[in-house]
């Protein structure tokens, strides 16, 4: 008996030893470094700062990594609302399961930070999500252009390309409260960014983020804050098609 207690001990010791975060002074230092938002991205707000690495990081889908930005958002006075509402965002951009597990994450920084946050912000429903989507779709890519690819697209996609992509990425999405079309597409941009390998669709949204009021500097000052979570070759490949778009 006193053997198996002692087992059940140490294995109690040894599990809650493994859930305890190994920290690296040194590599720790570079991190805050390189997440001191103070200097970089300066065309950007906070706001927008934080919206950019809650995009990049629910994106890489690393392990506490959206807990960490949240914390910090967090201390520099974003509301919970706000940062619940970028993580919606970037839903139909890395898919569900990594916003939900994103969502996870902020809920438990919420909850550390003694932050209550509303779960609200829809404004559709499922009779006018698709028109308003395409509303809102149309606005940022003419609507002209999005009817012409409504009727292109083949009988057999078009549950996808006409259905899904208008009344889930927008009708869902950017028809939300709490943040601008602006900021919603400023997000969209640093969730493709970082999921690298996407360049017809970040070429899209470069132009999208134009055509609502972004500049080619916010969108290279969105890659200088974002670009310690997102490594340089994911970092340049978007800055090209920045310096490319017209």
């Amino acid at each position: 008996m006193a053997a198996a207690t002692t087992t059940a001990l140490a294995g109690a010791a040894g599990s809650a030893e493994a859930k305890r975060p190994e920290r690296d002074a040194e590599f720790d230092a570079i991190e805050n470094r390189m997440l001191d938002l103070g200097k970089r991205g300066t065309s950007l707000s906070t706001n927008q700062k934080y919206f950019v690495l809650l995009a990049v990081a629910t994106a890489v889908a690393a392990e506490g990594g959206v807990r960490d930005i949240a914390d910090r958002a967090l201390r520099d006075k974003v509301p919970g609302t706000l940062i619940r509402e970028a993580i919606f965002q970037t839903s139909p951009y890395v898919g569900l399961a990594r916003a939900k597990a994103a969502l996870r994450e902020a809920f438990a920084a919420f909850r550390h930070a003694g932050v209550k946050v509303e779960a609200k912000g829809a404004t559709v429903n499922d009779q006018n999500r698709f028109e308003k989507g395409l509303d809102t779709q149309g606005g940022i890519f003419g609507r002209d252009h999005i009817l012409k690819m409504h009727e292109s697209a083949a009988e057999g996609e078009k549950g996808l390309i006409v259905d899904d992509l208008t009344a889930w990425c927008f009708g869902d999405y950017y028809t939300r409260e709490n943040i601008s079309i602006k900021d919603r597409e400023l997000i969209t941009f640093a969730s493709i960014a970082a999921l690298g390998g996407c360049e017809p669709q970040l070429k899209a949204h470069i132009a999208a983020n134009l055509s609502v009021g972004a500049t080619k500097q916010n969108l290279t000052d969105a890659l200088r804050v974002a670009d310690p979570l997102l490594g340089f070759p994911r970092t340049l490949n978007a800055l090209g098609l920045v310096r490319a778009a017209k």
